[in-house]
């Protein structure tokens, strides 16, 4: 109901147009206003494939006109977007889920949820500053719309729309069904005031309908979704109980544990894998609870970190192969192969793989909100980052010197995430920190040169938001 009222009004547009005036600046900011941007409309978004479509469709013939591969292009949107099912205070509704699941406060999950979600968008915004160095962006110039009064108005009521939500629901301790309608109410009743007064200044009655048709239009898209999506969980949920899936795969995983924890959190894994192939994001991560939960908090297994484990396990089922919603978008905007978008997608949000493997091994990560969080975080962020840095950055021009340092420094990232005994996971970040400081130091001014003698002057992309409707989604 907030997105919808936000697209409604022309916030997400506002938005749009304040990411374009900071992309043009840097030839390496160009890609990174998918990220921003999807990282925003994520915060009141609850679904990936939505995101894609609303910043996508502007962000992907920008980075393509700027000289990013079409298919590379599709799949930092896609990652991007991705995010957004992380992003609090919505988290893709998981968030409201997990609070009934552990019979905890709402804010609990969300307090809880901010660090993974920033740790996952820090890593694919050095990754895809990484690919900006690679394929050598170009800088993007022409003309620039400067943000009007009605711009500033539409990002403020943004703003306060996050805002709000998280402090009613923190300070006051507002149920998150009131809290989303007291701030729709406001922030709605606010909008509609600036829109009725500046529709009596231009004396133009369309205008003063069509953010309201534009509300309910996509208002209705979304509950239409939103109920299809409950009747294909019905459906799923009563197929697992009455065939006894749960119970018997229960058993196996307590069986594995008997074993190892490492062969009970694979086994998980691979179910909510292929049970992603299917569901949305929110359906993966209940079926994979009620599944995995029990046996797992059974064995010892704290429960914040099983049903954070469960949440990422929902989120990465959004791109497993071969089906991916988010995928596919990108790829049709992008006009690029699916399983191309696919691959790099997968390689870009690597920081899933490590924030489930990070969870287990630092579950301080998730069990205890604010400064008790930081250890655990900063060790699993530095893994996070120098493992993205052997996947996508060049330490030199040879390949006998290229590669095994890439190697090496994904092994050193592996010991930070997931050796045990911090004092030689913090060890290990000595390596990480000063191969990556290598890079920065001696090799990014020489891709940066290069970038520079081949790209030459600057040139004119394609503009990523549509003069001619200001205030309208397409």
């Amino acid at each position: 109901m907030v997105l919808s009222l936000l697209s409604g009004f022309g916030c997400i547009d506002s938005l749009l147009r304040a990411t374009k005036r900071v992309a043009i600046r840097s030839a390496h900011a160009l890609p990174q206003s998918a990220v921003v941007g999807s990282m925003c409309v994520g915060t009141v978004s609850g679904s990936g494939a939505a995101n894609a479509i609303t910043i996508g469709s502007a962000t992907i013939p920008s980075m393509i006109g700027a000289g990013m591969p079409p298919a590379t292009a599709a799949a930092i949107e896609s990652a991007s977007s991705l995010g957004g099912q992380l992003m609090p205070p919505v988290m893709g509704i998981s968030a409201f889920l997990m609070a009934e699941f552990l019979g905890k406060d709402y804010f609990d999950v969300v307090a809880r949820g901010w660090v993974p979600a920033l740790i996952y968008y820090a890593t694919v915004s050095t990754s895809v500053y990484l690919l900006a160095i690679r394929f050598r962006t170009r800088l993007v110039v022409g003309s620039v719309e400067g943000l009007t009064w009605r711009d500033l108005v539409n990002l403020g009521a943004f703003v306060v729309v996050v805002t709000g939500l998280v402090g009613l629901m923190a300070t006051v301790h507002l149920a998150p069904m009131f809290a989303a309608l007291y701030v729709f109410i406001a922030v709605g009743s606010a909008l509609f005031v600036i829109n009725f007064v500046s529709v009596l200044s231009q004396w133009s009655p369309r205008g003063l309908i069509e953010p309201i048709v534009r509300f309910l239009d996509a208002f209705t898209d979304m509950i239409s979704d939103l109920a299809l999506l409950l009747a294909t969980l019905s459906i799923m949920t009563g197929a697992l109980v009455i065939t006894g899936v749960p119970t018997k795969l229960g058993s196996v995983l307590i069986e594995a544990a008997g074993v190892n924890l490492v062969a009970m959190v694979l086994l998980s894994f691979i179910f909510g894998a292929i049970l992603g192939t299917g569901l949305p994001p929110a359906p993966t991560y209940i079926l994979v609870a009620i599944v995995i939960a029990p046996p797992m908090i059974q064995v010892g297994v704290n429960p914040w970190v099983v049903h954070f484990f469960a949440f990422f396990l929902g989120v990465f089922g959004e791109l497993t192969p071969p089906t991916s919603l988010v995928a596919a978008v990108t790829a049709k905007i992008a006009n690029a192969s699916f399983y191309q978008t696919l691959n790099r997608a997968l390689q870009i949000c690597i920081s899933l793989f490590t924030l489930m493997a990070g969870v287990f091994v630092r579950p301080e990560l998730v069990i205890e909100p604010g400064l008790g969080q930081m250890r655990g975080a900063l060790l699993v962020l530095t893994a996070t980052i120098g493992i993205t840095f052997s996947l996508q950055a060049r330490f030199s021009d040879r390949g006998s010197v290229d590669l095994p340092v890439r190697l090496a420094l994904a092994l050193c990232a592996l010991i930070v995430l997931l050796y045990p005994s911090e004092q030689v996971a913090a060890a290990a970040c000595l390596p990480v920190v000063l191969t990556i400081a290598y890079w920065i130091i001696w090799r990014r001014p020489a891709a940066t040169l290069a970038m520079t003698k081949a790209v030459g002057p600057a040139v004119l992309a394609t503009s990523f938001v549509k003069a001619d409707s200001p205030g309208r989604m397409d």
